[in-house]
């Protein structure tokens, strides 16, 4: 599936005029800045950033690069403008690669969905679509009785791709699912080009309907105090955007793998990725790209998806799984929660796993930078992901001596665990909510700052 973004989220234009005068959210009645109250003062399933800022009052901070990887960005938001990277390196629009990075005049990011131009290409087959196409001249028409092992697992997810594929081309009546995510024959490749990594353009770019990268960027980084909108997680970030998604369809492996390397490569530590999909064909290239971020010490923060499905059972890539074994240990995986705490509190569409979800997060009606100097609300994983990135953000950038793995370890442990009873995401069936992730809580930014002063206290 492509952006994990707010399909479920319900807009009145009464309640449009409400929120815009009262600051609060349009479906759950609870304050706008709803994510960053506290569970004990507010009875609300926050994340405590404003308690975390007035424990971190008299320490200064330093510049976190934040790379963001998605669909379209508005770099002259008002909330974001002051707030983007710039490759210092680069001399702007001289058509000559003045770092030696492989990417010409790369001043804020790359478009790996444009062409030269810079003209988006929004579209891409589904990834069941893409399983399909690449894999059919290797399985169809093969005696699978002498498959075992790896291949096996390859065969069977070529099996569910293809079943998926046909199931949606009978059925479907959507034109943009016929017309590109189900079509064999759309290729984005004519479009955008394919020259190794060398594809796309520096030209980073948004529309009304790709809106997601702006959202996300806003609610990790978006200028703080500055009396203009809303206030980012984070106050001295720097975010790289990176264009890698899509708006009809699913990412392609070879964008998400190239923007990994690209983000790394250019000084990064963490990478924000809203998004997942069923079906990964080219996954050893996004394997490989994880890997190089492991060993640069560069954390994933990844959305966990929008079905309401255990993903311990079913994949929701990419994933922190090396196909050739091992786990990465750089990879954090964000279920998405909701503002009160009652049997509704991990919302329904959420995707969970006790082993393969590792925290929740507020991901309800978040409001945040859209483009145009515009603020709107969206729901989903995707909005969880970039508070856990904000929180992340918050602990380098006071605490830049922490490791990855400190930093993991921090986040997880500090995590706030409500110990009620609430509805299995995708069921009716009550479940503790701490049965739904590794960390068993929700991402608490307080608790988290004191763990690392207490860690830092320690190392002196």
């Amino acid at each position: 599936m492509k952006h994990v973004n707010s399909y479920y989220k319900v807009i009145f234009i009464f309640c449009m005029v409400i929120s815009s005068h009262t600051g609060f959210s349009q479906q759950n009645s609870v304050p706008r800045d709803w994510p960053y109250l506290d569970a004990a003062s507010d009875s609300i399933a926050g994340i405590s950033l404003y308690k975390a800022y007035r424990l971190l009052k008299t320490r200064k901070p330093k510049p976190v690069i934040v790379a963001v990887i998605d669909n379209g960005f508005d770099l002259e938001h008002e909330d974001l403008k002051d707030v983007i990277w710039t490759n210092e390196h680069e001399v702007p629009g001289n058509g000559i690669d003045d770092d030696n990075n492989g990417y010409i005049d790369d001043v804020h990011g790359w478009n790996f969905r444009s062409d030269r131009l810079g003209n988006l290409i929004p579209h891409e087959q589904s990834s069941a679509t893409q399983t399909y196409v690449a894999w059919k001249s290797k399985y169809d028409n093969v005696d699978t009785n002498k498959y075992t092992g790896y291949e096996l697992q390859q065969w069977l997810i070529y099996k569910t791709a293809k079943k998926q594929y046909f199931n949606v081309l009978k059925t479907s009546t959507d034109s943009a699912d016929i017309k590109y995510a189900y079509n064999l024959n759309y290729n984005a490749d004519k479009l955008i080009g394919n020259n190794g990594r060398m594809y796309g353009s520096p030209f980073i770019r948004s529309t009304k309907d790709l809106s997601h990268g702006t959202h996300v960027a806003g609610i990790i980084a978006a200028k703080r105090n500055n009396k203009i909108g809303i206030d980012g997680i984070a106050d001295d970030v720097l975010i790289m955007p990176i264009i890698a998604t899509t708006g009809i369809g699913d990412e392609r492996d070879k964008d998400i793998a190239n923007a990994i390397i690209y983000a790394v490569k250019n000084g990064a530590r963490i990478i924000n990725m809203s998004f997942s999909k069923r079906f990964s064909p080219d996954k050893k290239l996004v394997d490989a790209a994880i890997k190089y971020a492991e060993k640069k010490q560069v954390l994933i923060i990844h959305a966990a998806g929008n079905e309401g499905n255990d993903i311990d059972s079913a994949n929701y890539y990419p994933v922190p799984y090396y196909s050739n074994g091992g786990k990465a240990s750089n990879f954090i995986t964000v279920g998405w929660n909701r503002p009160l705490f009652n049997y509704r509190l991990a919302h329904p569409n959420s995707n969970y796993g006790k082993t393969n979800v590792d925290i929740f997060a507020p991901g309800s009606d978040i409001y945040s930078t859209v483009p145009g100097n515009l603020y709107d609300y969206k729901s989903g994983s995707s909005m969880s992901t970039p508070v856990v990135t904000g929180v992340t953000a918050l602990l380098l950038s006071y605490f830049p001596a922490l490791s990855t793995q400190q930093v993991k370890q921090i986040i997880l442990r500090s995590a706030f665990k409500p110990k009620i009873m609430v509805n299995r995401p995708g069921s009716k069936v009550t479940v503790p909510f701490n049965s739904l992730s590794t960390s068993g809580g929700i991402i608490n930014a307080y608790s988290a700052v004191k763990m690392a002063i207490a860690l830092t206290i320690k190392k002196k």
